[in-house]
């Protein structure tokens, strides 16, 4: 019993029923860490919606759960909020949209989303399948508290205990970097294009980063081009990848990061960036593998084909004396095309070409 009561603990569940809360929704909360834009859970399952229940606002949709939703949203300066469950997630910003795309009331003014909701008039499948997600909506804002004009490099805030030099701010689209806070004014690197009312929201973000979401009690998962379980349990590079992956305690929960390893001789990548191929002129295969240099390689120069001269193709083949064309480097076999032919018998002459003999008439 002491031992399930101090796992309660961990997860903040007895302090939720101690203060009359709910178990599932204290869970969510737990599930969702504190980052830079501090999001909050709304009351009730579904989609975000407004105090009427609707959502008509611009969105996007991905077949993720919680972590990557969290991840992506805090990631994209647009991004205000996202509801999700299992496998499926919403996101409310104008990056990538695809419903409601000219709609961007949320994404200007958070203060809308008043709770998750699915309507009645969703499909008995949508209904089900969304029955239990929540909604998550961005805290970590404040209001500009005297108009600023274009050309600007400071705002004027009524609170701005949620930003330090360094963070990135959004008012509207334009996104900035601050680089002095002094009193109630944020001061930006470079000057602000438009010019904005008081009351206009400014929006904490984090611009030109990639993320990686961590959720509290969970082991950090492993970073792009990198497999295993977790950080915790051991992190290794893609095959055709090189670097290392490293546990740390503070966020993301890890250092390190697997890069593409350079292709191997005489081979190159084409369109996917874990596959090198043989250069033209070349045949074989190319294999990646875990341990350097990354990739095994076959690849050899293809020998020049008939009636033609030469090392090889990669260095250069010509026709034979008496043919006429030329002779190509291809990325597929036969590795080469070749269009040296034997030059037919000359005006005033008989015979089938000049390489089988040509006698004057």
């Amino acid at each position: 019993l002491l031992a399930t009561m101090l796992r309660w603990l961990q997860l903040g569940l007895l302090c939720s029923c101690l203060r009359g809360g709910s178990a599932t929704k204290t869970f969510f909360e737990a599930s969702i860490p504190q980052t830079s834009k501090k999001f909050v859970v709304k009351p009730g399952t579904g989609w975000c919606a407004d105090s009427d229940g609707k959502e008509q606002t611009t969105r996007s949709f991905y077949k993720v759960g919680c972590w990557s939703a969290q991840n992506r949203c805090e990631a994209d300066p647009m991004c205000v909020a996202f509801a999700c469950q299992t496998g499926m997630s919403v996101l409310y910003t104008t990056t990538e949209c695809k419903k409601d795309c000219s709609a961007d009331n949320w994404v200007n003014n958070p203060e809308l989303i008043a709770r998750a909701h699915v309507f009645s008039g969703a499909t008995a499948k949508a209904r089900e399948k969304w029955s239990s997600a929540k909604c998550y909506v961005q805290s970590a804002y404040t209001e500009v508290s005297e108009e600023s004009k274009p050309g600007s490099t400071s705002l004027n805030v009524t609170d701005p205990s949620a930003f330090q030099v360094g963070d990135g701010l959004r008012v509207f689209t334009e996104v900035k970097t601050i680089i002095e806070i002094s009193s109630r004014t944020l001061v930006v690197a470079t000057p602000f294009a438009g010019s904005y009312r008081e009351g206009a929201k400014v929006m904490k973000v984090r611009s030109g980063r990639e993320v990686q979401i961590a959720l509290k009690g969970n082991a950090a998962p492993c970073p792009p081009n990198a497999a295993g379980i977790n950080v915790a349990s051991g992190c290794f590079c893609n095959a055709g990848f090189s670097g290392t992956i490293n546990e740390t305690t503070v966020y993301p929960y890890y250092s390190g990061s697997c890069s593409e390893a350079p292709c191997p001789a005489n081979s190159n990548r084409v369109t996917d960036p874990r596959v090198c191929t043989c250069n033209a002129g070349y045949s074989g295969t190319v294999s990646a593998t875990t341990a350097s240099p990354f990739f095994t390689s076959t690849c050899s120069a293809v020998a020049c084909p008939t009636n033609s001269a030469g090392v090889d193709i990669p260095t250069g083949c010509s026709c034979n004396a008496g043919y006429s064309g030329a002779v190509s480097a291809l990325a597929s076999s036969p590795f080469y095309t070749n269009s040296c032919r034997p030059v037919v018998c000359p005006a005033n002459s008989a015979g089938l070409s000049v390489t089988a003999g040509c006698s004057c008439n």
